[in-house]
Parts: structure tokens; C-alpha cells; sequence
């Protein structure tokens, strides 16, 4: 069984990774806000972040300080990768109205706040559970859940568009997988929370790991699609 998680979380990572440096890539040719921030989000907390605080959790370095400093890294990339979806978010769908860019304070501060008050009261222990930890968990699976609403809300509303011809049926799928995606790392945020409430260290639990490394990979796939689709895929929706 441990084999197969490891399996699981390498495949994660990997896709993650590769979703994260494709949109970068993407990125360089359009100068897009859009695409230097889904990439760079996916690289931070599928291909950085995630893996470094398991690591702390699971006490791999040598020493309580190493595995602090790990966790408070791996915290740092994946508060970086949930303000980047904020960004995201903002200016995709809303193209940074006022009230979006609210959001994208209200999320930072949160995000901040709670990185250096868990600096100030735990040191970064990797296994302590306490307020500044659970507000960070919060902002950060609250960015995740604000993508996957708006995008899914856009399907649906594209749904109805296609049904005149005002849109094109590859539009409403993209809208239809990236909602997915989002929302699979909102569940694993939810499984890993729930984790950390009834496991001593959900870094050594089998069906956090699990559920968690499964919702990571709903995350990428759907997404990779969205943005990456192979010939064969973009086939089904040629006129």
C-alpha cells in the first residue's frame, strides 16, 4: 500500500509540474497575468509546497530545526501558489473589478497573517494544530473554492450560449474542467483538514494520503486538458 501512494504522490507532482511549467511557457509567448499565475500555482503547491510540508510532517531531515524550516518553506510555496489563484481568479473572471481586488487583499493578509503568527507561537512545529495554522488552511482552501465557482458558474452560463450557437462547445468543456480541477484541490484541502482533526500525523495516514494524492490528481488532469488538450481531444469539438 505504501508503494502505491508513493506512486500516486510522485504521479501528482509530476503532473502538477507539468501543467505548472506548460502555462509558464504559455506565459512567455502572451505576457498573460492569467497564465504566469495558474502556472506558477501548480508548480508552488502540487510540485513544491505539498511535498515539502508532508515531508516535515513525516520528520525526514535530521533534525527539529531542518523539518521546521522545511515546513515553514513548504507553508511559504503553497500561501504564494493560493495567492496566486486569488490573482487568478480575480482577473479572469472578473477582470479585476474593486470588489475582486478585495478579495486579493483579504486573501493575502489572511495568508500572511497566519505565516508569521504560526512563526510566533509554534515555530513552525510540522504537527501543531492551532489558530494561525487553521486560518492559513482556511484562506488557503477558500482561493481553490472562489475558482472552481466561478468557473463552473461560467459553464453553466455558457451552457445556455451554446444552445444559440454564441459560443464554442470546446469554450464550455474548458469552462466545465477547470471548474473540476479547482474543485479537486478544494476536496483534498477539505480530506486533509478533516485528517488533521482525527489522525495523530495525517503525513502517516493511509487514506489521508490517499484521498488527498487522488483529489490532486482530479486537480491536474482536468486541467491539463483545459489548457493542454492533445490533437485527438480538440478533434470532438471541431465543426
Amino acid at each position: 500500500m505504501t508503494g502505491v501512494l508513493g506512486l500516486g504522490a510522485l504521479a501528482m507532482i509530476a503532473v502538477d509540474a507539468l501543467v505548472g511549467v506548460r502555462l509558464l511557457l504559455i506565459a512567455l509567448r502572451t505576457r498573460g497575468v492569467p497564465e504566469t499565475m495558474l502556472g506558477a500555482a501548480f508548480l508552488l503547491i502540487g510540485a513544491i509546497g505539498y511535498p515539502a510540508t508532508t515531508m516535515a510532517r513525516r520528520g525526514v531531515l535530521p533534525t527539529v530545526a531542518a523539518n521546521q524550516l522545511l515546513f515553514a518553506t513548504g507553508l511559504a510555496a503553497q500561501d504564494l501558489a493560493c495567492f496566486a489563484v486569488y490573482v487568478f481568479t480575480a482577473r479572469t473572471f472578473h477582470g479585476g473589478r474593486a470588489a475582486a481586488r478585495v478579495g486579493i487583499a483579504l486573501g493575502g493578509l489572511l495568508l500572511l497573517a497566519s505565516w508569521l503568527a504560526q512563526r510566533l507561537v509554534t515555530g513552525f512545529d510540522p504537527l501543531a494544530l492551532n489558530a494561525p495554522y487553521l486560518l492559513g488552511l482556511v484562506a488557503r482552501a477558500a482561493a481553490f473554492a472562489w475558482a472552481a465557482a466561478e468557473s463552473l458558474h461560467h459553464w453553466r452560463v455558457a451552457r445556455r450560449r451554446l444552445a444559440i450557437g454564441l459560443v464554442a462547445p470546446i469554450l464550455v468543456e474548458r469552462f466545465l474542467l477547470f471548474g473540476v480541477g479547482m474543485g479537486g484541490v478544494f476536496a483534498a484541502f477539505v480530506a486533509f483538514a478533516i485528517g488533521q482533526l482525527v489522525t495523530a500525523n495525517p503525513a502517516e495516514s493511509t487514506w489521508v494520503l490517499a484521498v488527498t494524492g487522488a483529489a490532486g490528481l482530479l486537480a491536474s488532469v482536468p486541467t491539463c486538458l483545459a489548457f493542454m488538450p492533445p490533437a485527438s481531444y480538440r478533434r470532438r469539438f471541431a465543426l
